[in-house]
């Protein structure tokens, strides 16, 4: 399988893997370190740099068609990724988001990886709104956070893939305490979107098998900001103004 389709292997997560090759994600992470590598995620970076190609880390192809510079190409292509999410996103889960974020007394943003930056960053601009607002780079200890959630709280679990194991687990556990559950990924039908109340999946047309190491955010990272302006919109008029003044004076926005 690795050999007979080196670029659909470098895209796939372990149990995709596996699934495809009708064995199990222990025999693929075992082959993993058999071939020297300390687990799968590392022999897929590998594949990617023996294949040389930039296009793996979301950066347009020279091809002598796209004419411009590489910082026009490239944002050209963030842009049609924002166009493509939007049009994906299910707009009663958007309104229900919205508004389990607004009434929270407490919202505690998920994701490991690279989504882990993507939830820090929520955190921060959420908190200029005065919404009381965590998150943690620790798969644990965002797992215990959620645990002491509630009814009335919120948890917003980003995962670009779907299939994040702990971020999973996070939002499972949130939702049997009681609160309002929120996913954010990429994908439809993913594990994740069966493990919260609403899911906001913001697609890329472009390209919709590029995963994990390899997937471009931005799409993701727009879609928290609609819901950033959405909660700002629905706020009281003093809250958000007073809290980030405050942010500013101390010179810690």
């Amino acid at each position: 399988m690795l050999l007979a389709r080196p670029g659909g292997a470098i895209h796939d997560s372990v149990g995709r893997l596996a699934t495809r090759a009708e064995t199990s994600p222990a025999t693929v992470v075992r082959l993993s370190r058999r071939l020297g590598y300390e687990g799968f995620a590392a022999l897929k970076i590998a594949m990617a740099q023996e294949a040389g190609g930039t296009n793996q880390f979301g950066l347009p192809r020279p091809d002598g068609q796209s004419p411009g510079p590489i910082y026009r190409q490239t944002m050209a292509s963030d842009a049609e990724s924002i166009r493509s999410g939007a049009g994906s996103i299910d707009p009663e889960a958007f309104s229900r988001a919205q508004a389990a974020i607004t009434g929270a007394r407490e919202v505690v943003f998920a994701g490991v990886g690279a989504s882990a930056a993507l939830a820090a960053l929520a955190v921060f601009r959420f908190s200029a709104l005065g919404v009381r607002a965590s998150s943690s780079p620790d798969a644990l200890s965002q797992h215990l956070r959620a645990g002491t959630l509630g009814a009335g709280d919120a948890c917003i679990a980003i995962s670009h893939t779907g299939e994040s194991r702990d971020t999973i687990e996070a939002a499972a556990t949130a939702r049997q305490a009681g609160a309002a559950t929120i996913g954010v990924t990429s994908f439809a039908g993913s594990p994740l979107t069966q493990a919260v109340d609403a899911s906001l999946i913001c697609a890329d047309e472009q390209d919709t098998t590029r995963r994990e190491l390899f997937a471009n955010p931005v799409a993701i990272l727009s879609v928290l900001g609609a819901l950033h302006a959405g909660v700002a919109l629905a706020l009281p008029s003093s809250t958000a103004p007073a809290a980030a003044a405050r942010l500013i004076a101390s010179h810690q926005y």
